[in-house]
């Protein structure tokens, strides 16, 4: 009876051991989603900042011509 109990015990651990790698590796793999996509905002951002500083640029120099 020990000994069932022992290796049910076991069991139970090993599959639990094992069930936390597989979270942690869903956990990481969402996180590495989510840095993508914050990089990939950052990036339109920064486009967009350069955008503007330039149409600044011209709005400036037109309107020291007039």
């Amino acid at each position: 009876m020990k000994k069932r109990f022992l290796a049910i015990a076991a069991a139970a651990l090993l599959l639990a051991g094992c069930g936390g790698k597989a979270a942690k590796e869903a956990e990481a793999k969402a996180l590495e989603a989510e840095v993508e996509q914050i990089e990939k905002v950052t990036s339109q951002i920064d486009s967009t900042i350069t955008e503007i500083e330039e149409a600044a640029v011209k709005l400036d120099t037109l309107l020291n011509e007039l």
